[in-house]
């Protein structure tokens, strides 16, 4: 009996610490899920430690004990919305159907991507690098977070279009070219028929990027490639 009576109460602590655990890891996320939240609605520059702790539904003293200063709030807000834009990303590329193969599915790829930019987590996530321009705190929380981001996406791209990644500066001109021209395309003041407009640009890039791998000779944009490198 004395064996099984030591057994059981060192089990509970740890069972209780680990519910402890969980229930903390928990809230944190509620917490950051509130945060991301504030930022779509309030904007940036509106948000306050208060408003996120009721948008949370916690205590002062609970956001207090995870977050103590706004800053490392708005620093693990970003890494959480990181991850959150990683997942939304990888979700959306894994949906191109297996069955397309060559320009078909690079043409799905700019499609996946394009609905990434345009969705709420990328809209805010831009909102805040443009806050960051003048938030030098911010500033270097963004830097971070969208060097973790370029490699990723280079490891997805790779997959993506892996008939050209052995083509060394070539293909990161053209990666270069997609994300620029497309992210601006994301934030741009569009007037009538943006459907139409942005799938007609989005066709003209697909066949840009075709005509930089094309084996018929190279193309303006592969001249000027080689002659800066």
């Amino acid at each position: 009996m004395a064996a099984v009576k030591t057994r059981k109460t060192k089990e509970l602590p740890d069972e209780g610490a680990s519910w402890q655990s969980r229930k903390s890891a928990m809230t944190r996320d509620r917490i950051l899920e509130a945060a991301i939240d504030c930022f779509i609605n309030l904007g940036y520059s509106s948000v306050t430690t208060a408003k996120v702790a009721d948008n949370a539904g916690v205590s002062r003293g609970a956001m207090l004990h995870h977050f103590p200063s706004k800053t490392e709030l708005i620093q693990a807000a970003v890494e959480y919305l990181q991850g959150k834009l990683l997942d939304d990303y990888s979700q959306k590329v894994a949906l191109i159907p297996k069955k397309l193969s060559g320009k078909d599915r690079r043409r799905a790829g700019l499609d996946a991507y394009w609905s990434y930019l345009t969705g709420d987590l990328f809209t805010v996530y831009h909102e805040l690098c443009v806050a960051g321009r003048t938030d030098e705190e911010l500033k270097g929380i963004i830097e971070v977070a969208a060097a973790r981001f370029e490699e990723h996406a280079y490891e997805s791209n790779k997959e993506m279009f892996k008939e050209w990644n052995d083509r060394g500066d070539l293909y990161l001109l053209a990666m270069d070219i997609t994300k620029f021209l497309m992210e601006g395309m994301a934030v741009g003041q569009w007037g009538r028929d943006k459907d139409k407009r942005v799938n007609r640009l989005l066709d003209y890039l697909g066949d840009r990027l075709e005509e930089i791998f094309s084996d018929e000779g190279p193309s303006a944009i592969a001249r000027h490639s080689a002659r800066r490198s």
